[in-house]
């Protein structure tokens, strides 16, 4: 009777640990989440400054996580006139060591990799101390992205992209 109970005890304890474990979040699952805001079908426009100078060009997006929600994939194409003239293929991570996001956007020139932090619900990603994109959630919902450059001390938008929810996004 004894051998029984303790084997009916081992199997709750295991199976209650078990399901413990696969319901605990990694810390990189935990800060991935923070950027939920990204996630989805995206469709929209885009301005090149100066605006006087570009005409505007169309966008679309789709971004999801990967690997349990630890790795962020995000497909962008950016299209004026019928042509692509931005196609890129981004992994974003959370590094749990130094407590940075890395955005690392690949495309057929190579990649550039950009180090980012979360600030009041953006993730700014840097490279070389002199260029920036910001990630945001609009008021309304949207899913905003812009470039800057730092000229002369001062930061300087070079485009932005305003996208809306979308029903599905073709490559």
């Amino acid at each position: 009777m004894q051998k029984k109970h303790f084997i009916i005890t081992t199997f709750i304890t295991c199976l209650f640990l078990s399901s413990s474990i696969s319901f605990a979040q990694s810390a990189e699952q935990k800060a991935m989440k923070k950027l939920s805001f990204m996630i989805g079908d995206w469709k929209g426009s885009g301005t090149s400054y100066p605006k006087e100078k570009n005409t505007p060009y169309n966008v679309m997006s789709t971004v999801q996580y990967d690997l349990d929600g630890e790795l962020i994939v995000l497909r962008h194409r950016s299209i004026r006139n019928n042509k692509t003239i931005l196609a890129l293929h981004t992994l974003i991570y959370y590094n749990k060591e130094d407590g940075f996001y890395y955005y690392n956007a690949y495309r057929r020139s190579g990649a550039r990799p950009f180090k980012c932090k979360l600030n009041d619900e953006k993730l700014i990603c840097e490279i070389n101390g002199n260029y920036r994109l910001t990630f945001q959630q609009t008021k309304k919902g949207e899913f905003n992205e812009f470039g800057q450059r730092l000229t002369d001390g001062k930061w300087i938008k070079n485009f932005e992209d305003i996208l809306q929810p979308a029903s599905e996004v073709k490559f």
